[in-house]
């Protein structure tokens, strides 16, 4: 007879379901003929295993006795030798080891060819009339010990006795008839080594086990062990975090796992079976081998002696660690040596093969390539090749390392994978965020390259990770027959078998949903500024991308209770743990922070709706309390404690020592009933390709695109199957093609959303390419780096923010692209990369988008976001709160409406509407509520005229004092003015009179546009701020100073805000005009060699000869700051770049560095002496330019500093807001 495998998947009998019996020993409800009875009309059949059989196959016979009464509700009978035996029974056995399979073997009926030496085989075979009495028996037979106790627990969850139903209370149906059909089946593992790793067990599992057990003893490891083994598992690292050790706690319980048949071991960093804390209690001193080898030596000769326990003194079943790390599963001193390392593992054979008295290759061993090791095994450390070799993941899911393509090694390649972890970026222990179809596609290709040695997992407490740990478990032993479609399948079958098959298809969508949302974000690196809100108005609140993931969760929340109503009630105990509280806990932890975030955002608005979210976020962190509660109290309080995981309040990557409430405001006033109002989504205006929906897939090289559902965050990943194969190369052809219609031309960035992956080859990082039609290929490269700290390489920052947000981000930039049908081609180069979206932006919009670029950290990765914002702040204490060399804003009287300050040019003592608007504009930008409303005060209060033809405009200087002369106004403050206020109203919602930002700013943007129509033409010499007939702004909107423009005052990227938010349509559609106008009135303005504009010039470009305002002065440092804002917000002036190349080239090519500021416009000096303000403004027009022209200018940047002095405040503003545009942070709120 052949070896028998049994179908992947799950094969329990669920819920009761009658399953048809058209296969060899499978079961079913009914009696298929010829079959045997392990249940006949409520009486369960016997269960018969011999007197001197192993202790693992007693364990497992009186186990499925037990469960043959649970699904019977009648205790089993156990003959106690095979001539008591009467009726039909179930044999369990080992071959070699049994005189009963001898017998049936010797008469012929039963046969086990090809069964003998195989490990872990097992095969089940219905015998007929095997003795007197016995019309049939089931017989299990085991190549080993562990086969046949596989074999036992294997037909118990076929029978409908989950591996759960202790750990997560799982009922038992009671059946009256269960046959098992005539024939034989068989199976076999296909990793040698599967198992758990219990650790980072306090505070839930620790405290549990206490309070049940008295601690982490024999009797807490009995449930440990028959779990693994229920599960087909066959090794444990047991809990190691201090005080625990497993074998010196409590010795009975490595008997135990050895009577039960599970392989021990300890830990990727406790050699020679030693758990870490037995060091310390031994007083062992220096965890040192160079200073301290003798009682290092002696310590683990110790462990592999206790290892000999068993009776005659033979090795209990162990796979024992060796090497060494740093004390506490820290890495070695820097200075260690591969040298030393092989020094010391020779050692510990030596001690091995001492103590066993037998070569120490015949002691199972494995070496963890974990963290640093690996570094020294890349680096030439080497390792006998009798040892498994066990590479690691990041902590994050991702493999580190593989074998190289056809390496072998006698013993073998393992995976060390994590489903918890503590340590760098943050600590995940609370809840399961482990998607299974990343587990899959990690451990597909670690199977593909050979490592099926061993695979262990990091569990953390056990619970709440029951349905990774099925997945691991089920897919370590069969893994060539987890397929994508079983992969699919595979919740919905655990459901199945768990719950029953009625609700088993909306379960496992549960969960596979759960999984997918858990998985994007990591709960203990969720926080109110994770996820970005939309805009506030008085009437409501956008939710934005943290209230659409919000209403996501509320959504399976639903979907959660709708199926609930539709259990048992004996399911609800295993529903709530499985199922119900994962997704009540998460859903409430993001309405908490999406509380925090919005009561935060008003509180700084003075908004009273921050009261209403105040009171939603307080609630949020009681009903935290309250769900642990629930699971603590679940089945008479058997689970008390396994809940009591900190997981709020996270400062840096290590937990709170309790829960910790976050912050929030309350502000005086009532909330108005928009508070209550749903978010609405908000939508960016891009292209986004689900992975999935390739419109064409080009095979090749005998790989096949397959999508891989659910995969990631969206429909589901892509990726070349199988997996485990060489590069291929664009002529291979491997390449998906993706349709798209783009509506609008121009300049497009392709950013490919991937799963977070490592080159297992440790070369250069992973490869794929894109093209757009028929432009050339461009290769991109997928480059992480994991660490264990703080994040010093652009590699290491890109691996820290894609395991935190689980994506990562390629991006090609595609020039000059037309509108209508394109094709964007994906080609497949390495192995183990992933795509799960493609997102198509018009490089011409942030301001649309949402995107700013981020041009200083494009040049100079190594400067962190948090170096920007110091930076940033450091501007903001200068010349906002700095000490009279270094200030320009200064407080003065209050008013009525409140709290005033001012902005002095310090060099002219005077107040400029210039640097007042400025200095709003930057309130704004840094999120400076109050500062904002202190300028805005002042401005309206002292410099804007209250009646007369000039109501509604700005004096553009003022004293400090007060207005006390009658000033002009200049265009560029009221522009300034007006678009601050649109965006504080944007970003911060409306107050009350003075303070409703948009009712300013639209009474603003109406006089600037209209003042000619509301004086009834122009009354003492008052004109409009645009000229009627330009469709320019004006110099100055008085007499003949309006009949001259400065090409520094024209501000597109303003007017084209205006047009999107006047409050009236023909506005709008005028505002949107003069914009265009703008831009094209740069390439008028600019000189056609060096770019240079003049601070003043007529409408048609040429200069306005005027006190030598013809020349290129300080007004014009601005020009190139304005064309180039346009550009990146609404990119709708492509000769824009142009305009930047020249002048930067002019100014790269000045014989003096840095350069002079002032200049005729065909470039001759006029002084020699630099300019910071010019020095900021050009490098905000390197916005533009390639990145090898744009690198000296925003070095430049840079490198300055706060200025002090008489002539800080224009320089000094100018610094601030280039800075702010050149990292990204100026925004168009």
């Amino acid at each position: 007879m052949r070896f028998l495998k049994s179908m992947a998947g799950l094969l329990a009998l669920a819920g009761g379901a009658a399953l048809a019996c058209d296969a060899p020993v499978s079961v079913c409800g009914h009696d298929p003929g010829q079959g045997l009875a392990l249940v006949r009309a409520g009486r369960p059949a016997a269960v018969f295993v011999e007197a001197g059989a192993d202790p693992a196959l007693l364990h497992a016979a009186r186990n499925f006795a037990a469960d043959l009464a649970r699904v019977s509700g009648q205790a089993a009978p156990r003959p106690a030798r095979i001539d008591d035996a009467r009726g039909e029974l179930v044999v369990i056995a080992a071959l070699g080891r049994s005189a009963v399979l001898d017998d049936l073997v010797a008469r012929h009926k039963l046969q086990l060819d090809g069964l003998q030496g195989r490990w872990e085989a097992y095969r089940q075979v219905v015998v007929e009339q095997p003795w007197p009495g016995v019309p049939r028996a089931l017989v299990i037979a085991g190549s080993d010990r562990r086969g046949a106790v596989f074999g036992t627990y294997e037909l118990s969850a076929r029978i409908g006795v989950s591996p759960w139903a202790w750990w997560a209370d799982v009922p038992v149906e009671k059946k009256a008839d269960v046959f098992v059909a005539a024939g034989a089946r068989g199976d076999q593992p296909g990793v040698r080594y599967r198992g758990i790793f219990i650790n980072d067990e306090a505070p839930a599992l620790s405290s549990w086990a206490q309070a049940k057990f008295g601690g982490t003893n024999a009797a807490f490891y009995e449930h440990v062990f028959e779990l693994i083994l229920r599960l087909r598992g066959n090794t444990l690292w047991p809990a190691m975090w201090q005080p625990r050790a497993f074998a010196a706690d409590d010795p009975r319980a490595a008997v135990l796992a050895d009577e039960m048949g599970v392989v021990m071991g300890t830990s990727h960093h406790e050699p020679m079976m030693r758990a870490h804390d037995e060091w310390a209690r031994a007083g062992g001193g220096a965890w040192d081998y160079t200073k301290n080898a003798d009682k290092l030596r002696g310590f683990w000769r110790g462990g592999i002696e206790r290892m000999m326990g068993r009776p005659g003194g033979g090795a209990f079943d162990s796979l024992v660690t060796i090497g060494m790390r740093g004390d506490g599963d820290e890495p070695m001193s820097a200075g260690t040596a591969t040298a030393l390392l092989e020094g010391i593992v020779g050692d510990q054979r030596r001690i091995i093969a001492d103590v066993t008295r037998q070569p120490a290759g015949k002691t199972p061993q494995v070496w963890a390539l974990y963290k640093e090791v690996q570094d020294y095994y890349d680096a030439g450390l080497q390792v006998p090749d009798d040892v498994l070799l066990l590479f690691c993941d990041d902590n994050w899911g991702q493999i580190r390392r593989l074998p190289a393509p056809g390496a072998q090694r006698p013993g073998g390649y393992g995976v060390y994978y994590h489903f918890d972890y503590v340590g760098w970026p943050r600590n995940y222990k609370w809840l399961n965020t482990n998607q299974i179809e990343k587990t899959w596609q990690q451990m597909d290709l670690a199977h593909a390259q050979g490592a099926d040695a061993l695979w262990i997992v990091n569990v953390g407490d056990i619970k709440p990770m029951e349905f990774p740990i099925s997945f691991f478990l089920d897919m370590a032993w069969a893994p060539q027959r987890m397929t994508t479609a079983k992969l699919a399948a595979y919740p919905r079958d655990w459901a199945a078998a768990t719950f029953g098959p009625a609700q088993a298809g909306e379960i496992g969508a549960i969960l596979t949903r759960y999984g997918q949302y858990a998985a994007r974000r990591k709960p203990e690196l969720v926080d109110e500024h994770s996820f970005a809100l939309g805009p506030a108005t008085a009437d409501a609140l956008d939710g934005g991308d943290f209230g659409r993931r919000v209403a996501e969760w509320a959504a399976l929340e639903s979907h959660v209770a709708q199926v609930k109503a539709g259990l048992r009630a004996g399911q609800l105990d295993a529903y709530f743990q499985l199922v119900e509280h994962p997704v009540l806990a998460l859903a409430n932890l993001y309405r908490l922070y999406y509380a925090v975030a919005w009561n935060r955002r008003l509180a700084q608005a003075g908004d009273p709706r921050a009261n209403v979210f105040a009171d939603r976020a307080e609630a949020a962190f009681a009903r935290d309390q309250a769900i642990a509660d629930q699971y603590h109290a679940l089945a008479g309080g058997k689970w008390a404690g396994m809940m009591l995981q900190t997981h709020i309040g996270y400062t840096g990557w290590q937990q709170p020592d309790s829960n910790l409430m976050p912050a929030v405001q309350r502000v005086a006033g009532k909330a108005p009933d928009a508070a209550a109002s749903p978010p609405q989504a908000l939508t960016l205006e891009a292209i986004t390709l689900e992975a999935t929906r390739f419109s064409r897939a080009v095979d090749g090289r005998g790989l096949a695109w397959t999508a891989i559902p659910h995969l990631g965050q969206g429909l589901g990943a892509v990726a070349a199957l199988p997996q485990g194969r060489p590069p291929t190369t664009l002529a291979d052809g491997p390449r998906l093609d993706y349709d798209v219609d783009i509506a609008t031309g121009g300049d497009l960035l392709l950013e490919l959303h991937m799963l977070p992956t490592l080159d297992t080859r440790g070369s250069a990082g992973l490869r794929l390419a894109v093209g757009l039609d028929e432009l050339p290929p461009q290769e991109l490269v997928l480059r992480l780096q994991p660490t264990a700290g703080a994040e010093q390489t652009r590699e290491e920052r890109d691996w820290a923010r894609a395991v935190r947000d689980n994506d990562a981000v390629l991006g090609a930039r595609f020039a000059g692209i037309a509108p209508g049908r394109h094709v964007v081609h994906v080609w497949r180069l390495d192995d183990n990369v992933l795509l799960q979206k493609l997102v198509l932006t018009p490089l011409a919009g942030a301001a649309q988008t949402g995107r700013y670029r981020n041009l200083l950290r494009e040049i100079h990765p190594e400067i962190g976001e948090a170096d920007i914002t110091a930076r940033l702040d450091a501007y903001w204490k200068s010349l906002f709160e700095g000490d009279a060399r270094h200030r320009v804003i200064y407080p003065a009287a209050p008013t009525t409406d409140g709290p005033a300050s001012y902005v002095l040019d310090v060099g002219n003592a005077d107040v400029r509407s210039e640097g007042m608007s400025y200095g709003m504009m930057i309130a704004v930008q840094m999120g400076r509520k109050a500062e904002f409303d202190a300028l805005w005060n002042w401005a309206a209060t002292h410099m804007r005229y209250a009646a007369g033809p000039r109501k509604g405009y700005f004096r553009w200087q003022c004293r400090p004092q007060g207005c006390d002369r009658d000033a002009v106004p200049a265009s560029d403050g009221e522009e300034y003015f007006a678009t601050a206020l649109l965006m504080a109203a944007s970003r911060w919602g409306n107050g009350r009179g003075l303070y409703d930002y948009d009712a300013q700013a639209q009474a603003l943007l109406a006089t600037m546009l209209h003042k000619e129509e509301m004086n009834g033409g122009v009354v003492d010499g008052v004109r409009s701020m645009f000229s009627p007939r330009h469709g320019q702004v004006v110099f100055v909107p008085i007499a003949d100073a309006a009949d001259f423009s400065d090409p520094s005052y024209h501000l597109p990227a303003f007017y084209e805000l205006w047009a999107r938010r006047a409050a009236a349509p023909q506005d709008r559609r005028r505002w949107s005009e003069i914009a265009d106008i703008s831009r094209a009135y740069f390439n008028k303005a600019a000189h056609p060699k060096t770019g240079l504009t003049p601070d003043y010039a007529e409408f048609d470009g040429r200069p306005h000869a005027r006190e030598g305002h013809e020349d290129f002065r300080y007004d014009a440092f601005r020009t190139a700051v304005n064309w180039s804002v346009d550009q990146v917000w609404w990119g709708s002036n492509p000769a824009a770049p142009g305009l930047s190349r020249r002048l930067l080239g002019f100014f790269a090519a000045q014989p003096t560095q840095p350069y002079p500021h002032l200049y005729t416009l065909d470039g001759r000096p006029l002084n020699d002496a630099p300019a910071s303000g010019l020095i900021a403004s050009n490098a905000v027009a390197a916005l533009l330019v390639e990145p090898v022209q744009a690198r000296p200018f925003v070095d430049a940047l840079w490198a300055l500093q706060p200025p002090a002095g008489q002539w800080r405040y224009y320089d000094g503003l100018l610094q601030f807001m280039a800075l702010l545009h050149v990292t990204g942070r100026f925004r168009a709120w």
